[in-house]
């Protein structure tokens, strides 16, 4: 299979932010304060959000790093189903995931070493299920319906939107070398991909053979 282009500086970016989660995860057992580290990653996710869009899905989430670095050298790597971009799907997990983390939060009763813990397991959970996901499936399966992915695209509906040019040809390859298996070409009628849809990595900028898409932040 022909390698997939990146933006420069991407896969790099993305080799310091893995090492995150096994460190949260495995390190958070023993030491339930390195669970802040995932409080400060999502703060930072939403501030960036409204200035970017779902960019920081893209190029500083350390759980998609992990799995586009990590999952993916094991990952049989089978196309996603649709269900996993249904809208009554991402919300079941944002109601899960969400509901149980502010059970947690509420029974820590503010003590700052569990509720630390409680961003531990978060993580723990979120992980799990996205490893199991992504060994059979794309290895950022999890990324379509994640509870955070869901509130980027609330947050910033159309900020820093995907842009499809009148230019494409609609020959697929973008979906293809899309992490989350999004196919831009379907939405050259619209000019636009939706802000859930696309986390802005860019590998279907940087391999599209008409130059048809792009992203407002990175025009000249």
């Amino acid at each position: 299979m022909k390698k997939i282009r990146e933006k420069a500086y991407r896969s790099t970016i993305q080799y310091f932010l893995a090492p995150l989660v096994p460190l949260v995860i495995i390190g958070g057992y023993f030491y339930p304060y390195l669970g802040y580290l995932a409080l400060a990653m999502m703060i930072t996710m939403i501030v960036l959000t409204f200035f970017w869009g779902r960019w920081y899905c893209g190029w500083l989430c350390a759980m998609g790093a992990f799995h586009e670095r990590v999952t993916a050298r094991i990952s049989l790597g089978r196309e996603m189903p649709e269900l996993f971009k249904k809208t009554w799907f991402r919300w079941l997990f944002f109601v899960a995931l969400m509901g149980l983390m502010t059970s947690r939060l509420v029974m820590s009763g503010g003590d700052p070493a569990k509720v630390g813990a409680v961003f531990v397991m978060m993580w723990t959970v979120a992980t799990t299920i996205a490893i199991l996901f992504g060994l059979y499936f794309k290895p950022r399966s999890w990324c379509n319906f994640c509870p955070m992915a869901s509130m980027q695209g609330v947050l910033a509906p159309k900020t820093n939107l995907l842009q499809v040019s009148a230019d494409c040809k609609e020959c697929g390859l973008c979906k293809k070398v899309c992490p989350i298996q999004t196919y831009p070409g379907a939405y050259k009628e619209q000019g636009a991909v939706p802000s859930l849809e696309c986390m802005r990595c860019e590998n279907c900028v940087v391999n599209c053979p008409k130059k048809a898409l792009s992203l407002p932040m990175h025009r000249k």
